[in-house]
C-alpha cells in the first residue's frame, strides 16, 4: 500500500466486496453528490473499471475496502493512481450500527 503525502485526493471510492462482484459507492472531490454502481469479480472487469476511473479522475484516487489482504486488494496495488485504506470489517460493522437508526418502538 502506497502511503498517502499531499492528502490531496481527485475522488473517493468505498468497495464492498463479494465473491461474484464488488459495489462502490464513489464521491468525486469538491462534490457532495455519490454514485453508485457495481463490476463483476473479473480480472479483465476490474482492470477495466481501474482505467475508467483512472481516465475520469486521473489521480490520486482514495480507495476505502474492508479488507487488507485477497485477490481484490493484489488487483487494484498495481495501479499507482489508487491509494489504497483498509478497513477492518468490525470496525465498519460498529460505524453501520452507530448511525442507523433505531428500528425499535417510537
Amino acid at each position: 500500500m502506497k502511503p498517502v503525502t499531499d492528502g490531496q485526493f481527485t475522488a473517493f471510492i468505498g468497495i464492498d466486496w463479494a465473491d461474484l462482484k464488488h459495489d462502490i459507492c464513489l464521491q468525486p472531490a469538491g462534490r457532495e453528490q455519490r454514485e453508485f454502481d457495481s463490476f463483476p469479480h473479473r480480472v479483465d472487469r476490474i482492470e477495466q473499471w481501474a482505467y475508467s476511473m483512472h481516465q475520469r479522475f486521473g489521480g490520486p484516487i482514495a480507495v476505502a475496502l474492508e479488507l487488507s489482504k485477497g485477490p481484490l486488494v493484489y488487483a487494484l496495488q498495481k495501479y499507482d493512481f489508487f491509494v489504497l485504506f483498509p478497513i477492518n470489517p468490525s470496525t465498519l460493522a460498529k460505524y453501520r450500527e452507530a448511525f442507523t437508526p433505531s428500528r425499535g418502538p417510537g
